[in-house]
């Protein structure tokens, strides 16, 4: 993929105390979403229909009213019409809401307003908590012996209480490697095949032996432990699909590639050098 969609970095935070009541801003919330062909950018409505031609080397969702879209080398914002409420005249923009923006311009950052008049104040954002938890460290789970990993001696004990009537021997629980995917799982490699073995009440391999598996971690690490990914992209030959981190297939491997998006959105791939925007249960562009 030669252009990505921008992803929204918050350069600035100032943590707040979590309010109940949430601000409101008088500006409609547009329900566009990022499509692409051969490497342009433009976006589609709930139904698959394009609304805003392809013509951007990037963009992003609609925050409110507007999206900051690349064009020419520089960066802007955009009605629900495609029109310019800023034309693009940044060299990057970051975090923006609905009436504020950091940007960037002959290499200094600034705060602007909708209308792109600096401002002295920072952006602040609430943020609550949301019960971190962290991935499973495979030290944890296996014991590494030569350039192996072994079930420890605990889980392999589960595993068989858990079938008695399986004739398990430490060799199906041997890997390759290990890689930390959730607190509840691992990823597990053997003859270049990647499985999903949940430690989780000892449920243990799911069976999957995918190709590729790579989980969607967000890259935040506290303490040097890694926060839990949700789910993962799978590979099956060719085409990529999305598991849960316990090993419940979300999306058949159908799309040539798959790229985490904000929030609950995806980007894929779905057919060569055209790329939609979906959910786990809903798509915006017509295939």
């Amino acid at each position: 993929m030669t252009y990505k969609p921008i992803f929204v970095i918050i350069t600035l935070i100032l943590l707040v105390e979590c309010k109940t009541q949430r601000n409101v801003y008088p500006f409609k919330q547009v329900n566009l979403y990022p499509i692409s062909e051969n490497g342009l950018w433009g976006y589609a409505d709930e139904e698959g229909q394009i609304i805003i031609p392809f013509q951007f080397e990037n963009v992003t969702f609609f925050t409110g009213d507007r999206a900051s879209v690349k064009q020419d080398g520089k960066y802007g914002f955009i009605n629900d019409k495609g029109e310019y409420l800023i034309k693009p005249k940044y060299d990057s923009i970051g975090y923006f809401n609905q009436t504020e923006a950091i940007v960037t311009k002959n290499g200094k950052k600034s705060t602007i307003n909708r209308k792109g008049k600096k401002l002295n104040n920072g952006i602040i954002i609430g943020i609550c908590g949301t019960g971190i938890e962290y991935a499973s460290k495979p030290n944890d789970i296996f014991d590494k012996v030569g350039n192996k990993w072994i079930l420890n001696t605990k889980g392999f004990e589960n595993q068989r209480r858990l079938d008695p009537t399986a004739e398990y021997e430490i060799s199906d629980f041997t890997f390759d490697d290990v890689i930390p995917f959730s607190s509840k799982s691992v990823i597990v490699i053997k003859n270049n095949k990647f499985d999903i073995f949940v430690h989780y009440n000892s449920v243990g391999l799911k069976g999957i032996w995918a190709d590729e598996i790579v989980p969607n971690f967000i890259d935040l690490k506290e303490d040097n432990n890694l926060i839990q990914a949700h789910n993962a992209k799978f590979r099956i030959g060719e085409k990529w699909g999305l598991i849960s981190n316990l090993g419940h297939v979300e999306l058949q491997p159908e799309f040539y590639e798959i790229e985490q998006a904000p929030g609950r959105f995806y980007y894929v791939e779905y057919k060569p050098k055209h790329w939609g925007t979906m959910t786990l249960t809903k798509r915006y562009f017509n295939q």
